[in-house]
């Protein structure tokens, strides 16, 4: 008898401790590079995170290249440093590796074989029934993406989660077109700020900048998808590189995270928080070709693109770095975000190409510093820490690369709010 009642609490502690281990805060259902990438980054982001494939095979099908044209950032380099020294030794797939990679993943847990029954959004939560190993479980969780590789393995679309048109695409959070991407400066919605997402597409002469609200379905604010389905006006092959969706993958992970990190919905998410993310976690925003990318300048030129200070040729993607700086060029944007500055612009109207000693004066009139101290500190920095190659002088021409540096380090631009159509929030 004592036998049997310990028998049967140890049954019970061994049930309940196998309900617990699928309590998810996000679930991506997916094994594909994107949805690999995006269970990795939501896991590194803080929150319990379970991947769900339906085939017994992680990344069924053809075996992934790392060999087109790429930025090597975040996610995509260590994936690649870890299949070359694999090889070394023996000779192992790049698909091995970033299972490996999943299954050493911190508070990410991994399902293979598993058939999903059904998918329904209960105020909020998500509530899925699966089969696994033969048992039906209903897990439940925050955040719910969609990593199928096309609309006919799609999850979502199968369960008649939300509508897709004709071709396979769906309504997004907001409107993201070609034009978008060619022309951003020209457009209302400034969706330029909200990237998350950047790179080559399937060869080197096509980039990639991606906003974040794309990756939001209008009608499920608390789901993503991550596919091309995404892409309206695009095609598929437009997109066809590993490292861009690797890096896709981690944009989306940081956004799912975001939503049950903070208890509330991916289309609540603060642009800012999400895009710093993706610099913690060593990736990036927009692909530029005229700055290396082990330069000190490197992210704050990133950072200074977000708030739209210092522009980039983004058909090109040229920054043009050693480019120097007229007053007339951050007038506009400098006098919208600091108000202060505009009596300094008052001031020196007749300024047209800006000096270091212009910018120093502009510096401590925005920020009420004193200009001897905001002087002597940036020359102390001036090849110490920022690295620039010119010599220190009052009089010298500014360039964008120094001008970038400077405006990150003083104003700290990306430290101004926008919401997911680019709108400065103040």
């Amino acid at each position: 008898m004592m036998i049997r009642k310990y028998t049967w609490i140890i049954l019970l502690i061994l049930s309940v401790k196998a309900q617990a281990q699928y309590k998810p805060d996000v679930i991506v259902l997916g094994s594909s590079v994107a949805g690999a990438a995006t269970a990795i980054q939501a896991a590194r982001s803080g929150v319990k995170t379970l991947l769900i494939d339906t085939s017994k095979t992680f990344m069924e099908g053809k075996n992934p290249s790392l060999n087109a044209p790429a930025f090597s950032f975040g996610l995509f380099k260590e994936w690649k440093e870890a299949h070359k020294k694999a090889n070394d030794s023996v000779a192992t797939t790049e698909k091995a590796i970033l299972e490996k990679i999943v299954k050493n993943t911190k508070s990410l847990n991994y399902l293979n074989g598993v058939k999903i029954i059904s998918i329904i959004d209960k105020k909020g939560t998500w509530e899925l029934k699966v089969n696994i190993n033969g048992k039906t479980e209903v897990i439940k969780c925050k955040s719910l993406v969609d990593a199928s590789a096309d609309l006919k393995t799609s999850f979502i679309a199968e369960n008649n989660i939300i509508n897709f048109d004709k071709n396979g695409n769906y309504l997004s959070l907001i409107s993201f077109d070609k034009t978008h991407q060619k022309l951003p400066y020209q457009q209302i919605q400034k969706l330029y700020r909200t990237s998350g997402a950047a790179g080559f597409g399937k060869d080197s002469t096509n980039l990639f900048t991606i906003p974040l609200g794309i990756f939001i379905p209008k009608e499920k604010e608390n789901l993503l998808i991550v596919s091309p389905a995404s892409f309206k006006g695009f095609k598929a092959d437009e997109l066809q590189n590993t490292a861009l969706w690797v890096n896709i993958g981690q944009a989306v992970g940081a956004l799912a995270a975001y939503g049950p990190f903070f208890n509330t919905t991916p289309s609540k998410a603060s642009i800012r928080v999400t895009q710093g993310e993706m610099f913690t976690y060593k990736s990036f925003l927009y692909p530029i070709l005229d700055v290396n990318i082990y330069d000190y300048a490197w992210y704050p030129i990133q950072k200074v693109i977000t708030g739209g200070l210092l522009k980039l040729d983004f058909e090109k993607g040229l920054f043009y770095p050693e480019e120097a700086v007229k007053a007339e060029d951050i007038k506009a944007i400098l006098s919208e975000l600091y108000p202060r500055s505009r009596i300094w612009f008052i001031e020196n109207k007749t300024l047209t190409i800006l000096s270091v000693k212009d910018v120093i004066s502009a510096i401590s009139f925005t920020t009420g510093r004193d200009a001897i101290s905001v002087g002597q500190e940036i020359e102390a920095d001036w090849k110490n820490k920022y690295k620039f190659t010119s010599a220190f002088a009052d009089d010298k021409i500014i360039n964008k690369k120094e001008m970038a540096v400077l405006l990150d380090a003083y104003l700290s631009p990306f430290n101004i709010g926008v919401d997911f159509n680019g709108n400065f929030l103040r």
